[in-house]
């Protein structure tokens, strides 16, 4: 892809295309592209890192070195191995620079390396500190926290619709009706805080609704190759999310 094309004000936010510029697009647009994705999936990566055994500042050095060899690897190679899943192909890369650290100790140290990206270290470790500290492996950690991201970027994206025509109140009063973290008032106490009647609040909840599944299909077809790959991956997501 040229650069003209990722330049304007329509930079791709398909996830693949992203790591495909990442690999082949001009040094600005990659560094743009390599931003993106560091802003979608930092948590997983470093969540996996941390459950691998990892200290705080070896999983941030570590996470610097997983980006900066999402810039070398060959995607379309990739692709043909984890059968078009960007979570999958994602995790492969950072195998690998796991398995280059236990036999080198080749992690670029703070400062060190020749690609950086911008995350929140201390976000990270917060977040950390908050895992369920059980037994399952680095790679369930990984997935959870992939699920989870996605599921937040489009419950921002929804509240951002809602904020920019003057309904933000309306979205949170609505909110519990599409996450899982607290259960939802009935309609009627629905209706009574947002002054509405009940079968009102019925339409909206049946409307954010699906607004919801619909900027999540979008948001899951991102992160993978052909529609035909979306039903299962929805699937899976909706297993993780409801996992405990």
């Amino acid at each position: 892809m040229s650069a003209d094309q990722t330049s304007n004000s329509s930079f791709p936010t398909t996830h693949w295309t992203l790591v495909q510029i990442v690999q082949g697009g001009s040094p600005e647009d990659a560094a743009k592209a390599l931003e993106a994705i560091c802003a979608h999936y930092w948590y997983p990566i470093y969540a996996f890192l941390r459950r691998s055994g990892h200290g705080q500042q070896d999983a941030e050095d570590l996470t610097q070195a997983f980006f900066a060899r999402l810039v070398s690897e060959e995607a379309i190679h990739a692709v043909r191995r984890e059968q078009g899943k960007l979570r999958s192909y994602l995790l492969g890369v950072l195998k690998r620079v796991l398995a280059d650290h236990l036999r080198h100790g080749s992690a670029e140290k703070r400062g060190g390396g020749k690609t950086h990206v911008s995350f929140d270290q201390m976000a990270a470790e917060e977040r950390y500190a908050h895992e369920p500290q059980d037994t399952r492996d680095p790679e369930w950690l990984f997935t959870r926290a992939w699920a989870q991201e996605l599921f937040a970027s489009v419950r921002e994206k929804l509240r951002a619709a809602f904020t920019e025509t003057g309904r933000a109140e309306a979205f949170e009063a609505l909110l519990p009706f599409v996450t899982c973290d607290t259960a939802p008032p009935s309609q009627r106490e629905l209706a009574a805080k947002l002054g509405t009647s009940t079968t009102a609040a019925g339409v909206m909840i049946f409307r954010l609704r699906e607004k919801f599944r619909a900027l999540l299909r979008e948001a899951v077809s991102d992160t993978v190759l052909t529609p035909e790959e979306v039903p299962a991956e929805m699937a899976w997501l909706q297993s993780m999310l409801s996992a405990n």
